[in-house]
């Protein structure tokens, strides 16, 4: 009986290896695990002061996040961002206006094309940061994501934050 034990450990572990490998997640867990790389590598902790650190952290984090081309278009900067170099140099700067701030994406409905190369991601961005000096502020907006498949994991190419909709708008 004690010789059967070990064996039966060993068994047992196999089987619960194989089965973690045959379940792999889906296209639409990837593309959710994918958004929450986004939220991580734009948190500002309150610690985090330094840009030059931060823009280290920032650029690896968006390289496996966003394709060397994409682009955004966020009110709050301005014109159009062009390239994932523009996209870590925006989210450096956000360190020295806010001392932290959080994202997350809620209400997340996703789309793959039939071909599951391309994928659109509407959801809600709820931004909550503080200014320095200043108590936290909380902000909801609508965001549309373009994904592309690359080299098999799924890139952002394209992102749009829809502007604050300002007290008396009558939209939908």
């Amino acid at each position: 009986m004690k010789r059967w034990f070990p064996l039966g450990l060993i068994a047992l572990g196999v089987v619960l290896a194989a089965v973690a490998f045959l379940r792999s997640p889906s296209e639409e867990d990837r593309i959710r695990e994918r958004l929450v790389q986004l939220e991580g590598a734009v948190r500002i902790d309150e610690g985090e002061r330094n840009p030059l650190v931060r823009h280290g952290r920032v650029r690896k984090e968006f390289a496996e996040i966003f394709t060397g081309e994409a682009t955004a278009r966020v009110e709050e900067l301005g014109a159009r961002v062009r390239g994932r170099d523009e996209l870590t140099a925006a989210a450096t700067k956000a360190v020295g206006l806010y001392q932290s701030a959080d994202v997350s994406f809620d209400d997340v409905e996703i789309q793959i094309d039939p071909a599951g190369m391309v994928a659109e991601v509407i959801a809600t961005a709820t931004v909550t940061g503080a200014r320095h000096g200043q108590p936290a502020r909380r902000d909801e907006r609508p965001v549309t994501l373009r994904l592309e498949k690359v080299d098999g994991d799924w890139k952002i190419i394209a992102a749009t934050v829809e502007p604050r909709r300002q007290p008396g708008d009558d939209g939908p």
